[in-house]
């Protein structure tokens, strides 16, 4: 997705405290994403280069080893294990996918290979023996990273998280991964740092037009993030966009919940999905850009779907565009 504009909701609030005491590092000259940010000491999160597909990822220290939250893609997964090693001489022993989305975990065997643990929740793995290889094939022509590992499907998590919560705590940090419900996936995956008050949300919050709703329940990812708002974190690092506040989290529920009930009032007036016009209040434009129109209408036919299913638009059939 395109590259977007720092939003003015982000630079009123997010300025004063989200950013507050982020310190940006230098890159290797190779890398083509953003600079580590040092959102606390130990916690750095790293923008992934929308023009590569890349996701965000987060970077977490513990007193003997390193924790990255999204394996993202093969390409970028190489890179961060080079960025790792500048940040740290500790080495990286676990990786959390998010969500089994390609560019979270796609590059899953990446990090095996150079002896980490792969780890998510159960409803990350089903979801992948669900979708793939189908979908690891169709990326395959588009993407010589993929090409590059001589592999023909996704790796799967090497550890399958069951119930709600795992801790880690090492006597130095407490990191906590969430499962907060079906939102974006069913299998979302949040980590929580809760003594530094840092969320990193994988997809289950983007800051800007980022998403695609496709595999979502969209009638109770509101309530994900309800949860995830009730955490009360001073720093937000989504899977795609900037790093920001809990204003993150607010502005992607207003817009899935603005989004449900204007594409549900115009299913109650007998439209199809073509004949719709969805106007959302003005804060929601920024997941919703007239700039973007070919999001807007899959955003708009997902929520149909989902309507008109009586079930949720991830768990009917569809085709991953």
């Amino acid at each position: 997705m395109e590259r977007h504009k720092r939003h003015p909701l982000q630079l009123i609030l997010g300025l004063g405290f989200a950013l507050a005491g982020i310190i940006f590092l230098p890159l290797p000259s190779h890398a083509q994403s953003g600079p580590p940010q040092q959102i606390a000491p130990g916690v750095w999160f790293t923008v992934g280069d929308s023009g590569k597909g890349y996701s965000n990822t987060a970077i977490i220290e513990m007193r003997d080893y390193l924790i990255v939250v999204d394996a993202n893609y093969p390409g970028r997964a190489k890179e961060l294990l080079a960025i790792t090693k500048q940040l740290s001489p500790k080495p990286v022993r676990y990786v959390f996918d998010t969500h089994h989305h390609g560019d979270h975990a796609y590059g899953n065997s990446v990090w095996t290979a150079a002896g980490a643990t792969t780890m998510a929740f159960a409803g990350v793995t089903s979801e992948m023996n669900r979708w793939e290889p189908a979908r690891w094939r169709n990326a395959l022509p588009k993407r010589p990273d993929l090409q590059a590992t001589g592999e023909t499907d996704v790796q799967r998590p090497r550890m399958s998280v069951t119930g709600d919560k795992l801790v880690l705590n090492d006597g130095t940090r407490e990191v906590d991964f969430l499962f907060l419900g079906w939102g974006h996936t069913p299998g979302d995956g949040y980590v929580w740092l809760p003594a530094e008050r840092v969320l990193a949300t994988g997809d289950g919050a983007v800051n800007g037009p980022r998403n695609r709703l496709l595999d979502a329940n969209l009638a109770n990812w509101p309530n994900a993030l309800d949860k995830a708002i009730a955490l009360a974190p001073l720093h937000v690092l989504p899977g795609h966009g900037d790093v920001g506040g809990i204003e993150i989290l607010e502005g992607q529920k207003s817009f899935l919940v603005d989004l449900y009930a204007a594409v549900k009032a115009q299913v109650d007036q007998g439209k199809k999905p073509a004949d719709m016009k969805i106007e959302l209040p003005k804060p929601d434009q920024w997941w919703f850009p007239d700039s973007r129109p070919d999001l807007r209408q899959q955003d708009i036919e997902t929520v149909y779907l989902e309507i008109t299913s009586h079930a949720p638009a991830g768990s009917i059939p569809h085709e991953w565009k």
